[in-house]
């Protein structure tokens, strides 16, 4: 499915880069993090360690495994028209696949580093 195996582990490194950074951050911040904020004041909390953060470090995961799951409904939707222009399609979906990626890694690091 990846032709392209640079863009591909460039994404999965993409996507695993919040969860160790989350691990990384996880001693420094305070036992209680803000999850929700009204204009500029916090209005609801967690435990650093539940499953709301710890969902938070997995968004590029999540963005990641969205992408794929386009691609594949794409391709079956559009079977012939991806058979005929197979090159451009892959270099296309490897690029995408990356940048999405890289786009929510990027949302949940940025969400991690305003709770501590």
């Amino acid at each position: 499915m990846f032709k392209n195996k640079m863009t591909f582990s460039l994404s999965i490194v993409a996507a695993t880069v919040p969860v160790f950074f989350y691990m990384y951050l996880y001693r420094s911040m305070p036992d209680f993090v803000p999850v929700h904020y009204d204009g500029a004041v916090a209005d609801r909390f967690a435990l650093k360690g539940s499953y709301e953060i710890i969902l938070i470090s997995l968004l590029g995961w999540l963005g990641f495994g969205l992408i794929k799951l386009l691609q594949l409904l794409l391709r079956r939707l559009f079977l012939r028209s991806y058979i005929e222009n197979l090159a451009v399609v892959h270099r296309v979906w490897n690029a995408a696949t990356l940048l999405v990626t890289a786009g929510f890694s990027v949302l949940a690091i940025y969400t991690l580093l305003a709770m501590v």
